[in-house]
């Protein structure tokens, strides 16, 4: 009777592990749809897909791909982190958008960084103190791989960062 149980018990094992197996090999669409890393064409591919105008260049130090884009009136930069390989294939990609105040810094403006970084669970905001800039930064991680959509809803989050971060500055700056 045991000898029957556990005999079934493996073939089941067997048969769902073959099944698992076939399963994977099957679907290799699936598998190329996921990215771990990104080249700095596809890259430029992906910004300009979104609909923002993009310039490609490299990193003159380090020859890692840096776009510079534009999100309506506003210029960023998406500089590409954890690079191997020629050509650079990167997992990480920073965002990030400075913004000249054309003043010194004040109390206030820590004050709007401050809050936003307080409620903000995605994207942070900084002071560049010796410049007068504010701005804020926001990190697409491709590590161990995600789909094209998700890498979408990330675009679309950074829009949402940048939106928020404005309004932020703009309500502390007219008072309302």
């Amino acid at each position: 009777m045991w000898g029957y149980v556990m005999l079934g018990n493996l073939r089941t094992i067997g048969l769902a592990m073959a099944a698992s197996l076939f399963a994977i090999w099957a679907a290799p669409s699936i598998a190329a749809d996921i990215a771990e890393d990104m080249s700095a064409q596809e890259i430029d591919s992906l910004l300009s897909g979104a609909g923002f105008n993009t310039t490609l260049m490299s990193d003159k130090a380090e020859g890692t791909p840096v776009a510079v884009a534009r999100l309506g009136q506003v210029n960023f930069i998406v500089r590409a982190l954890s690079c191997e390989g020629s050509p650079a294939r990167c997992s990480q990609l920073l965002f990030f958008a400075n913004f000249d105040l054309g003043r010194t810094i004040t109390n206030d403006d820590y004050r709007v960084v401050n809050d936003f970084n307080d409620s903000s669970f995605d994207g942070r905001a900084y002071v560049l103190e010796d410049s007068g800039e504010i701005g804020v930064d926001f990190i697409i991680d491709l590590t161990g791989g995600v789909t094209p959509a998700h890498i979408e809803s990330r675009l679309g989050r950074w829009q949402g960062i940048v939106s928020d971060f404005l309004r932020e500055m703009n309500a502390a700056q007219t008072g309302s």
